[in-house]
This record gives C-alpha cells, structure tokens and sequence, in this order.
C-alpha cells in the first residue's frame, strides 16, 4: 500500500469518526423515534367507542278516567208509565196508578215524577148495588190521589221522595204517600212499589202508555 493509499485511509476513518462524535447522538435519536413510530403504525389503533342512541324517554301513560260504573241510566224511563192491579187487603179496592216521568229542572240525573192514584171498591165492577145517596161518597172515595215525586237512582232502583201531595185520602184509607221507587221489570216494565201511612207496602207493574 503507497503512502498516499494509508493517508486516505487515516483522512477518511477519522472524518467517519469525527461525524460520529458530533452528530452521532442526533442520528441515533431520529433513528430511535423513527422505529417508535413505526411501531406505533404497526399498532391498530382501537376503533372510536360509540354510543348507542339513547331512545327519548317515553311519558308515563295518562290516567284513564275509570268508566261509570253499569247502572240505571234514569233518562230512559222520561214518559208516561200506567197500570192497574187488585189490592191485597180488606177494602177490595181495584187501583190504576199513572205515573208521569220529566226530566228534572235543576239535576239531569234526577226525575220529576207526578204521581196519580184512583181505586174504584171491587164490588162495584162486579154488579154491586150503587143507590142515590152513595153516589156523591163514591165520587169523593174514587177521585185520584196525586203526589209530586223527585227521583235519583240508587243501588239499581229508582228511589223517589215525595215532595208534594195533593188531595185527601178517603176515611178508612191509608193515609197520605209516604215513599215511592221504581224497579226495572224485564225489557219494558217496571214495578212499582209504594207505603201509604202505616200500612203494609203495596206493588204494582206498569207498562209505558201514551199519556
């Protein structure tokens, strides 16, 4: 090897080292923070959380008003209601009854009842003696009874006050009316159940008329 060939040689070792010395640390960090960030490429990154929609809060249900309870709907019975019936006691008297139902003025739910009561004695329609002088009693015996009623409907009946009552009763009878109710009786009737006085409580069908 000539001499020129070894200083060469020397000149470029040591320009090598010399690179070393001072930009040896600089290369070396790049070189380090060029494999982290490969290795970072190298990694999945995890995949972005997503949430599942939250579906809009629903409101509470709103209460129901609960249903009227099943029952007597008292209009239905507005109109003319007749019937006639033997009574079961010792006057043998044969009664009609006419009753005559409105609806109230003041509350729909109530019924204004006019009430009217005539009974003829038993042995008359069957053939019995009238003379003279017993026709003007039994006109005054026979005349109706009437009575102003005001009903409400209560546990399936119609239940009535009296309000008014209008003529006397006969000697011998009753009295006045005391109480008055109605009971539903089948598609197209009801019965009607009244107490006069002291006396026993009477019944009696009746069927809608035309007045």
């Amino acid at each position: 090897m000539t001499i020129k060939n070894a200083q060469r040689r020397f000149f470029l070792i040591a320009a090598v080292v010399i690179v070393v010395i001072y930009f040896g640390p600089g290369i070396v960090a790049t070189l380090i923070r060029a494999s982290a960030r490969g290795s970072e490429s190298g990694i999945a990154k995890p995949s972005p959380v997503r949430l599942a929609p939250v579906p809009p809060a629903v409101p509470p249900p709103t209460a129901q008003p609960s249903p009227a309870p099943l029952g007597l709907d008292p209009t239905q019975y507005v109109g003319v209601w007749v019937g006639s019936a033997l009574m079961p006691d010792a006057a043998q008297e044969t009664c009609k009854i006419r009753l005559e139902l409105a609806r109230n003025a003041t509350d729909p739910q109530k019924l204004t009842g006019y009430e009217s009561k005539s009974c003829v004695p038993t042995p008359i329609l069957q053939g019995g003696r009238i003379t003279k002088e017993s026709i003007p009693q039994l006109i005054r015996d026979t005349r109706p009874i009437e009575a102003v009623l005001t009903g409400s409907v209560q546990d399936g009946e119609i239940v009535f006050q009296v309000d008014k009552t209008i003529g006397t009763p006969p000697p011998g009878s009753c009295g006045a009316l005391k109480s008055f109710t109605l009971t539903p009786f089948g598609r197209e009737g009801v019965t009607a159940q009244w107490q006069e006085g002291q006396c026993q409580a009477y019944e009696m069908n009746l069927t809608k008329g035309r007045g």
